[in-house]
């Protein structure tokens, strides 16, 4: 019963949280997410369906039939009680049901370019970014796991939605116990660095891929960059998941393949 009404809490804490987020969206400078494509060179296209907007001004977070809640939503800082996005770009992690749960706060001129929220019901070790896509990870039977909200955000472009960031290096029980349900397995992008190469040793699955960059990218998006590089990149990934596939109908658990882009 108490596990039920909470569950009940949660739900309504989201589908708020997801309303107010539309609210910001539709106040929003759509025009700067133009200068976002540009910079990243990814598709604006990528980052309308991601959800993303800006915030220029932290006042904007101050919607005035939202204040009571906004220490919920992670937004305001315990240090100097002000909203913490300040000439940011705004990324929202959706649960598994396509409700907000947090807020990421993205700037490539600040010291700090990643500002996560501090939302009541999320755990950032526990939670993937793109889990409402899990369904389609199922369906389909593998996932893709990358270190970085944008090297998600980057694959997602080149029409790889069932792939998830796990916003970090760290590794998780349960992050492990959801992607171990697809079928086929996970095909892993960690980062090229020396927290890349520790997060792809702690990321363990039952079945597995685990492709790595070259070793002049530091990750999967700085490599994609380069347009040169997709069709080929494209091509490699379809392979390995043939491979991935092919491992699964031979019944050989625990196959451990890894290979790096050359």
């Amino acid at each position: 019963m108490r596990l039920n009404l909470e569950l009940q809490k949660m739900e309504g804490f989201t589908s708020r949280f997801t309303e107010y987020v539309k609210v910001l969206r539709s106040r929003a400078d759509s025009s700067k997410l133009d200068e976002l494509a540009e910079f990243r060179r990814i598709d604006r296209k990528a980052f309308d369906e991601a959800g993303v907007f800006y915030i220029k001004d932290m006042a904007e977070l101050l919607v005035p039939e939202y204040l009571g809640i906004l220490n919920d939503f992670g937004l305001i800082s315990k240090v100097n009680g002000k909203p913490i996005f300040h000439e940011r770009y705004v990324i929202p992690i959706l649960n598994t049901k396509g409700k907000v749960i947090n807020l990421v706060g993205y700037s490539w001129l600040a010291p700090e370019r990643y500002v996560y929220g501090t939302a009541k019901y999320y755990r950032r070790k526990d939670t993937l970014y793109g889990l409402e896509n899990l369904h389609l990870a199922y369906e389909i039977g593998y996932a893709v796991l990358v270190e970085g909200i944008t090297d998600a955000i980057r694959l997602r472009s080149l029409g790889i939605k069932n792939v998830f960031a796990n916003c970090g290096t760290h590794s998780s029980p349960f992050i492990t116990a959801q992607l171990n349900r697809c079928r086929y397995g996970v095909i892993k992008i960690p980062d090229r660095d020396d927290a890349g190469l520790r997060a792809n040793r702690q990321w363990e699955f039952s079945r597995y891929i685990t492709i790595f960059p070259p070793a002049m990218y530091k990750d999967i998006d700085e490599m994609l960059r380069d347009e040169d590089n997709i069709g080929w990149f494209l091509n490699y990934f379809n392979e390995c998941v043939k491979i991935l596939l092919d491992e699964r109908k031979k019944y050989l658990k625990g196959r451990i393949l890894e290979t790096t882009i050359i």
